[in-house]
C-alpha cells in the first residue's frame, strides 16, 4: 500500500500544475456532492377530479430498485420517500401504483438528478382519465390551507351543532363524487356495493374533514366504514376524541351521545389499553448528553460507537425507553436481529404511557421486513390507535 501511494504520489508531482489543480478540484467537488447529495426521493401523490386538489393516502406503490420490488404506502397526506442508491443515484424508475386499490396502472417516469432537492415532487392521478402528471416542482400547500387545517371550530360549531356540520360536509363530498344530492343519500346505503367508493373517493371525503376539522379520519374509513352512517359517525368520534378536554362538546351530555348513535352500525374505536404508570425517571444531564451523542452517531450510520453508548445509557437507567428504542434501531442496521428484537420488547416494556406511535411503527416494520406479516400487523394497529 504504501509503495502503491508513493508511486501515485510522484505522479502526481510530475504532472504540469494546471492539470494538478484540475485533478485536486475534481475529487473536492466529488467528495462534496457525495457528502450532501440527498438518499431519497420524497414524492407526493395527489387527485384533482373533483376541481380541488386532494392527496391520496393508503395508496400502494411498488418501485424496482436493483433488482428488487419496493412497496410502498401513501400517508394520509399522499406522501412517500423512494431511497436512491448508489450504483443508479436517479435514473429512470418503474411506478406500479394502485391509488384506487381496484386498479394498476404501470408508467415509467423519468425523474432528473435534481429533483431530490426539491421538498417533493408531485404526481397528479386522474380517476376520469387513468392518468398520470408528473410535476417536479409541486407545490404541497400554501399558508391559507396550513393554517386553516390547525385552526380550532368556530364558536358555533362548538356551541351544538359540530354533529350537524360533519354530516352535511360528508353528505356535500358524496353529492360531488356521486353526483346524487345529497337529501337522496342514505344513511344506510354502503359506500362499496351502491356507491362504488373507492380509496381515492375516501381520500376526498377525509381531505375536506382535515381542512375544516382537523381530523385524519383515513384509515378507519378504509377499515371500519361500510355505510354512509359509519363515515359520519366515524368522523364525529373522532372529532370529540381530539377536541382539548377544557372544550365542552355536544357528545359530554346524555341527549348527544344518544342522539350521534340513532342511526348507522355501532363502531368499536377503543383507544390504546392504559398502561400501570410507574414513578418517574429520573436522567442525568450526562447521561442526556450521551443519549443525544449516542443518536448523532446512530443516525451518521457510526454504528459500532453508538451500540457501546446506547448498552451502557440502558445499564445506568434500565427505564429509560428512549434508550433501548434506538439501541433496538442501531442491531436492526446491524442485522442482529435477536438482540434488536429484545431492544424492542424492552422499549415497549418500559414505555410507561407514552403515546409513542414511532416506537410501535419501527417495531412493525422490524417484523414486516423479517415476513412477520401478522406480527407486524399488531403493532401497526397499535400505531394507528396511538395517533387518533
Amino acid at each position: 500500500m504504501t509503495i502503491l501511494f508513493t508511486f501515485l504520489k510522484e505522479r502526481f508531482q510530475s504532472m504540469p500544475q494546471w492539470v494538478q489543480v484540475s485533478t485536486y478540484l475534481t475529487f473536492v467537488v466529488l467528495f462534496v456532492y457525495l457528502f450532501t447529495a440527498p438518499r431519497f426521493l420524497d414524492m407526493r401523490l395527489v387527485s384533482n377530479d373533483y376541481g380541488d386538489e386532494f392527496p391520496i393516502g393508503g395508496a400502494q406503490i411498488e418501485i424496482e430498485i436493483e433488482g428488487r420490488v419496493l412497496t410502498l404506502l401513501t400517508d394520509s397526506k399522499g406522501r412517500f420517500s423512494v431511497p436512491i442508491t448508489t450504483s443508479a443515484p436517479i435514473g429512470s424508475y418503474l411506478f406500479i401504483l394502485s391509488p384506487d386499490s381496484n386498479s394498476n396502472k404501470i408508467k415509467e417516469i423519468e425523474v432528473p438528478v435534481s429533483n431530490s432537492y426539491l421538498k417533493r415532487s408531485k404526481i397528479i392521478y386522474s380517476k376520469k382519465t387513468n392518468d398520470y402528471q408528473i410535476i417536479p416542482n409541486g407545490i404541497i400547500q400554501n399558508t391559507k390551507k396550513i393554517l386553516s387545517s390547525i385552526r380550532f371550530i368556530s364558536t358555533a360549531y362548538a356551541n351544538g351543532t359540530i354533529d350537524k356540520g360533519i354530516a352535511n360536509e360528508i353528505l356535500n363530498a358524496l353529492e360531488v363524487i356521486t353526483e346524487i344530492s345529497s337529501r337522496q343519500i342514505s344513511k344506510n346505503v354502503s359506500i362499496r356495493d351502491d356507491l362504488n367508493l373507492d380509496n381515492i373517493d375516501l381520500s376526498y371525503i377525509n381531505n375536506r374533514l382535515s381542512k375544516k376539522y382537523n381530523i385524519d379520519c383515513l384509515s378507519v374509513f378504509q377499515h371500519e366504514a361500510k355505510t354512509v352512517g359509519d363515515l359520519i359517525e366515524i368522523a364525529k368520534k373522532l372529532y370529540y376524541q381530539n377536541r382539548p378536554s377544557s372544550q365542552t362538546t355536544p357528545a359530554t351530555s346524555e341527549n348527544s351521545e344518544v342522539k350521534t348513535r340513532s342511526f348507522g352500525a355501532p363502531m368499536t374505536l377503543a383507544a390504546p389499553k392504559a398502561r400501570i404508570v410507574a414513578s418517574p425517571i429520573e436522567i442525568s444531564p450526562q447521561l442526556m448528553i450521551k443519549y443525544k451523542l449516542g443518536k448523532v452517531l446512530r443516525k451518521s450510520e457510526r454504528y459500532d460507537l453508538a451500540l457501546d453508548i446506547f448498552k451502557k445509557i440502558t445499564q445506568e437507567q434500565p427505564r429509560f425507553y428512549e434508550a433501548w428504542f434506538h439501541l433496538a434501531l442501531t442491531y436492526a442496521a446491524l442485522s442482529q436481529n435477536e438482540l434488536a428484537e429484545g431492544a424492542f420488547r424492552s422499549a415497549i416494556a418500559y414505555v410507561n404511557g407514552e403515546k409513542d406511535d414511532r416506537l410501535y411503527h419501527s417495531y412493525g416494520m422490524f417484523l414486516f421486513k423479517q415476513e412477520r406479516y401478522k406480527e407486524a400487523g399488531v403493532q401497526f394497529k397499535i400505531e394507528e390507535r396511538l395517533k387518533r
